[in-house]
């Protein structure tokens, strides 16, 4: 757990209308990736992403995921140990959300899978409703928390199950949403991930 706590980022920047915004991410592949959530990076030209041993890095978005609210940033000298991905967590998983808290250190956060679910949602930047396939999670969310891993342990190591990205308005209380690890398999297997990636414009 110490580990993948190492491997969790803060990622923060000007936006839309200048204004700063904030979310939490961590390190896949090559270790100077970082998987994110789309709709942070929405305007953010110079991405920053701060590290668990207090260096803050420029990145560059390079693959965007409307539809499940995903993004990855090239980190150039981040080093970090990546997170394995699996979604193969039964209902019931209990796991760790790796976010970042405003002390500038990530605080696992802990979590339940209730059950996979399918929600009804636009895609970030706009655009007719669409299916995201996703885990309804028992978890106390804070703003700043989408984009954080969450990690259980399965078969004996700990990987990233999914990327939390917003708390159920209905529920309330701990009612959280995350989309599942393997639509992050996907868009790092059919991204160029050295290539600035299109964002959508600011609304």
């Amino acid at each position: 757990m110490a580990a993948a706590v190492a491997s969790s980022v803060r990622v923060a920047a000007p936006a839309c209308r200048g204004i700063v915004r904030e979310g939490s991410g961590f390190g896949v592949g090559d270790g100077d990736l970082v998987v994110t959530i789309a709709h942070l990076v929405v305007g953010m030209e110079e991405p920053e992403v701060e590290l668990a041993d207090g260096r803050k890095l420029a990145a560059v978005t390079v693959a965007f995921d409307p539809d499940n609210d995903l993004a990855v940033l090239r980190v150039p000298g981040a080093g970090l140990r990546p997170l394995p991905l699996s979604e193969a967590a039964p209902d019931g998983t209990l796991g760790a959300l790796l976010a970042w808290e405003a002390e500038g250190m990530p605080d696992p956060t802990p979590f339940l899978i209730d059950r996979p679910v399918t929600v009804r949602t636009e895609p970030v930047g706009g655009g007719d409703r669409i299916e995201r396939p996703s885990w309804l999670l028992a978890a106390d969310t804070e703003v700043g928390d989408s984009g954080a891993a969450l990690v259980a342990e399965l078969d004996g190591r700990i990987t990233a199950v999914g990327v939390a990205w917003g708390a159920s308005r209905r529920g309330g209380g701990g009612v959280a949403y995350a989309t599942r690890a393997g639509a992050v398999k996907t868009l790092l297997d059919t991204s160029d991930l050295f290539q600035p990636a299109v964002l959508p414009e600011c609304g």
